[in-house]
Protein backbone atom coordinates (compact mmCIF):
# COMPACT_ATOMS: atom_id res chain seq x y z
CA UNK A 1 0.00 0.00 0.00
CA UNK A 2 2.57 2.62 1.08
CA UNK A 3 4.53 1.81 -2.11
CA UNK A 4 1.40 3.42 -3.60
CA UNK A 5 1.46 6.48 -1.87
CA UNK A 6 1.63 8.73 -5.42
CA UNK A 7 -1.58 6.63 -6.39
CA UNK A 8 -3.32 6.69 -2.70
CA UNK A 9 -4.20 9.64 -0.61
CA UNK A 10 -3.13 8.03 2.20
CA UNK A 11 -4.22 10.54 5.06
CA UNK A 12 -7.63 10.01 3.44
CA UNK A 13 -7.54 6.00 3.22
CA UNK A 14 -9.96 3.79 5.83
CA UNK A 15 -10.51 0.24 6.45
CA UNK A 16 -13.15 -1.07 8.33
CA UNK A 17 -12.25 -4.41 8.62
CA UNK A 18 -11.17 -4.54 12.23
CA UNK A 19 -9.28 -7.39 12.33
CA UNK A 20 -7.11 -6.49 9.53
CA UNK A 21 -6.42 -2.80 10.83
CA UNK A 22 -5.67 -4.75 14.27
CA UNK A 23 -2.83 -7.15 12.38
CA UNK A 24 -1.75 -4.17 10.44
CA UNK A 25 -1.68 -1.47 12.90
CA UNK A 26 -2.35 -3.14 16.39
CA UNK A 27 -5.27 -3.50 18.76
CA UNK A 28 -5.74 -0.30 19.41
CA UNK A 29 -6.15 1.28 16.09
CA UNK A 30 -8.57 -1.92 15.79
CA UNK A 31 -10.80 -0.94 18.72
CA UNK A 32 -10.93 2.83 17.71
CA UNK A 33 -12.36 1.59 14.15
CA UNK A 34 -15.11 -0.29 16.33
CA UNK A 35 -15.82 2.98 17.89
CA UNK A 36 -16.27 5.34 14.67
CA UNK A 37 -18.41 2.08 12.85
CA UNK A 38 -20.69 1.64 15.84
CA UNK A 39 -21.24 5.76 16.15
CA UNK A 40 -21.77 5.64 12.08
CA UNK A 41 -24.30 3.32 12.45
CA UNK A 42 -25.87 5.27 15.32
CA UNK A 43 -25.76 8.43 13.44
CA UNK A 44 -27.86 7.12 10.17
CA UNK A 45 -30.66 6.28 12.62
CA UNK A 46 -30.13 9.86 14.13
CA UNK A 47 -29.10 8.61 17.57
CA UNK A 48 -26.63 10.58 19.66
CA UNK A 49 -24.47 8.36 22.47
CA UNK A 50 -21.68 9.57 24.44
CA UNK A 51 -18.23 8.73 22.68
CA UNK A 52 -17.29 7.53 26.16
CA UNK A 53 -19.80 4.80 26.35
CA UNK A 54 -18.52 3.21 22.89
CA UNK A 55 -14.92 3.92 24.62
CA UNK A 56 -15.94 1.43 26.89
CA UNK A 57 -17.58 -1.12 25.25
CA UNK A 58 -14.60 -0.60 22.16
CA UNK A 59 -11.99 -1.39 25.45
CA UNK A 60 -14.34 -4.61 26.12
CA UNK A 61 -14.21 -5.79 22.97
CA UNK A 62 -10.24 -5.70 22.62
CA UNK A 63 -9.31 -5.96 26.05
CA UNK A 64 -7.15 -9.24 25.73
CA UNK A 65 -5.67 -8.09 22.76
CA UNK A 66 -7.74 -9.60 19.70
CA UNK A 67 -11.10 -8.72 18.81
CA UNK A 68 -13.90 -10.46 20.85
CA UNK A 69 -17.20 -10.15 19.42
CA UNK A 70 -20.04 -8.78 21.60
CA UNK A 71 -22.65 -11.30 21.18
CA UNK A 72 -24.45 -14.10 22.92
CA UNK A 73 -21.75 -16.11 21.10
CA UNK A 74 -18.62 -14.15 22.53
CA UNK A 75 -20.40 -13.99 26.06
CA UNK A 76 -20.26 -17.72 26.39
CA UNK A 77 -16.59 -17.57 26.58
CA UNK A 78 -17.15 -15.11 29.21
CA UNK A 79 -16.36 -16.90 33.23
CA UNK A 80 -18.58 -14.65 34.85
CA UNK A 81 -22.25 -16.64 34.81
CA UNK A 82 -23.50 -13.01 36.30
CA UNK A 83 -22.37 -11.03 33.63
CA UNK A 84 -23.81 -13.74 30.94
CA UNK A 85 -26.78 -13.00 32.43
CA UNK A 86 -26.82 -9.18 32.29
CA UNK A 87 -26.20 -9.54 28.87
CA UNK A 88 -29.17 -11.56 27.34
CA UNK A 89 -30.76 -14.71 27.72
CA UNK A 90 -30.76 -14.80 31.07
CA UNK A 91 -32.57 -18.11 32.03
CA UNK A 92 -30.45 -20.21 29.37
CA UNK A 93 -27.21 -18.96 30.99
CA UNK A 94 -28.47 -19.39 34.74
CA UNK A 95 -29.75 -22.86 33.54
CA UNK A 96 -26.00 -23.89 31.75
CA UNK A 97 -24.30 -22.38 35.39
CA UNK A 98 -26.41 -24.36 37.34
CA UNK A 99 -26.17 -27.40 35.26
CA UNK A 100 -22.15 -27.11 35.19
CA UNK A 101 -21.79 -26.03 38.62
CA UNK A 102 -19.92 -22.80 38.31
CA UNK A 103 -19.43 -19.96 40.30
CA UNK A 104 -18.86 -16.45 39.84
CA UNK A 105 -16.62 -14.59 42.00
CA UNK A 106 -18.16 -11.12 41.88
CA UNK A 107 -14.52 -9.42 40.35
CA UNK A 108 -16.58 -8.54 36.78
CA UNK A 109 -18.39 -4.93 36.95
CA UNK A 110 -21.32 -6.81 35.44
CA UNK A 111 -21.28 -8.87 38.24
CA UNK A 112 -20.70 -6.55 41.60
CA UNK A 113 -23.52 -4.09 39.97
CA UNK A 114 -26.23 -7.19 39.61
CA UNK A 115 -25.15 -7.95 43.86
CA UNK A 116 -25.26 -3.96 44.59
CA UNK A 117 -21.33 -4.42 45.59
CA UNK A 118 -19.27 -1.14 44.34
CA UNK A 119 -17.28 -2.07 40.56
CA UNK A 120 -13.40 -2.06 41.25
CA UNK A 121 -12.96 0.04 38.26
CA UNK A 122 -12.56 3.94 37.89
CA UNK A 123 -12.55 5.85 41.66
CA UNK A 124 -13.51 2.06 42.86
CA UNK A 125 -10.16 0.63 41.41
CA UNK A 126 -8.33 1.57 44.13
CA UNK A 127 -8.20 2.14 48.44
CA UNK A 128 -6.98 5.15 49.89
CA UNK A 129 -4.65 4.74 52.75
CA UNK A 130 -4.19 7.54 55.11
CA UNK A 131 -2.68 8.60 58.70
CA UNK A 132 -4.80 10.41 60.92
CA UNK A 133 -2.27 13.19 62.66
CA UNK A 134 -4.00 14.37 65.78
CA UNK A 135 -2.47 17.89 66.90
CA UNK A 136 -2.68 19.25 70.62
Amino acid sequence: MFKYNTLLDLPQLYCNDIHKVAETYGIEAASKVIVKEVKDVFNVYGIKVDPRHLSLVADYMTFNGTFEPLSRRGMESSASPLQQMSFESSLVFLRNAAIRGREDDLQNPSSSLMLGKPCGTGTGSFTLLHKSFVTC
